[in-house]
Parts: structure tokens; C-alpha cells; sequence
């Protein structure tokens, strides 16, 4: 890519899924569909994304980051494609659990997380720390096999999270500081080497 040369890349948060426990529950890997809510803000999001010509787009392997996808392309001929490693953090044994199981069952290890998310993991599951070095080299697989062109990512909270804090500085530990809305839209301007965090959690219904 030309210095000179400037390339959009879009990481998109899915849009609200369908969640047990009134949505009070630790889910990362566990497939859960888009709710009826967030069927509709995945059209909506159609509208914020009219404009953008997808050059390449990828998604999570997750249903609720492919529906968004498929449901905010609709009506275009592009080819999604699906990346496993794109996927949210796995959770272990907390994956389905409500807070408060999770709080009355692993006391002890709720509370150490509570202070260090970056390193500490449930049960079987991955860190902040783990999640980044998943996510960022299958970015930057993105990024060398897409030298041109607009791309668009749909993707999870915490995986677009530990991209942010690569790139732009963040805290990994900070990550309930800053607000990742579902269908939110984080825009990065790459120019040669360099990126540029142009919007972050952006969407036509925010200012």
C-alpha cells in the first residue's frame, strides 16, 4: 500500500443476541442467535454501512456475528468470510452461568478476575491476555492479505477490545470503561504502516 493511500477498515460489534438469564450470564464461545431486538438493529445498521464499499469482509464463525453480517449486507453480492480465530473469548466453565453462580461457585476466582481481567481466566477458558494473542495475528492476516480496498470485520466486544488496546494504546484491563454497544462501529484509516482511530463505538443512532 501507498503511503499516500488511505484504507477504512470497519470492526463491528454483532448485533444483540438472545440470552438466558435476562442476559445476566457469562457467554463469549457459546453460539447464541440474534434476538428479534437485534434483528432489527442489524437492518438498521444497513443504513450506517450504504455508503461503504466492502471490499473484503469477515466475520466470526459465531451465528450472532454472521447473521449481523449477512442481515446489514443484505441485498449486496459479498463474500463473508468466516474466521474462527475472529471468535469472542471462551469462558470455560463459566460459559451459560448466571453472575450468580458464577459469584457463589467460584468466589474466590471471581473476585481475582474482577481486578485483573487481562490475566486472569475462568476455569478452561482464556484471559484477555490469551484472547489478544488470538486475535491479533489473524488481523494482521487481514490486513497483509488485504493491501486495498475497505474492509469490514464483524466481530465480538472483547475480541474488537483487545485490537483496540494493540493498536491505539487502550488497557486491556480497562475494557468495562469504555462502551462496546452491540452493532457499534469502531473505524480505523491505515495508511502504509500507520492507523488512525478515526470513530470509536460509532453508529447513526449516536452522536
Amino acid at each position: 500500500m501507498d503511503k499516500t493511500e488511505k484504507q477504512k477498515i470497519y470492526l463491528i460489534r454483532h448485533a444483540k443476541p438472545e440470552l438466558p438469564h435476562n442476559g445476566k450470564l457469562y457467554y463469549g464461545s457459546t453460539d447464541y442467535p440474534l434476538s428479534k431486538e437485534g434483528m432489527l438493529k442489524a437492518r438498521e445498521l444497513s443504513d450506517a454501512l450504504k455508503d461503504v464499499e466492502a471490499g473484503a469482509v469477515f466475520s466470526s464463525d459465531l451465528k450472532r456475528a454472521i447473521d449481523t453480517a449477512e442481515i446489514s449486507l443484505s441485498g449486496r453480492l459479498c463474500d463473508i468470510k468466516q474466521i474462527k480465530g475472529l471468535r469472542e473469548i471462551h469462558l470455560g466453565e463459566w460459559e451459560g452461568k448466571s453472575f450468580d453462580e458464577v459469584r457463589s461457585t467460584w468466589n474466590e476466582l471471581y473476585e481475582k478476575r474482577g481486578t485483573s481481567f487481562d490475566s486472569v481466566a475462568p476455569p478452561g477458558g482464556e484471559s484477555f491476555k490469551d484472547l489478544q494473542k488470538r486475535t491479533v495475528p489473524v488481523f494482521e492476516e487481514i490486513l497483509k492479505n488485504n493491501p486495498s480496498g475497505d474492509i469490514l470485520v464483524f466481530a465480538h466486544g472483547a475480541a474488537i477490545w483487545t485490537l483496540m488496546c494493540n493498536y491505539f494504546g487502550f488497557k486491556l484491563n480497562d475494557i468495562f470503561f469504555y462502551p462496546m454497544d452491540f452493532c457499534g462501529i469502531h473505524l480505523i484509516e491505515r495508511a502504509g504502516e500507520f492507523m488512525k482511530l478515526k470513530k470509536y463505538n460509532w453508529s447513526s443512532n449516536l452522536s
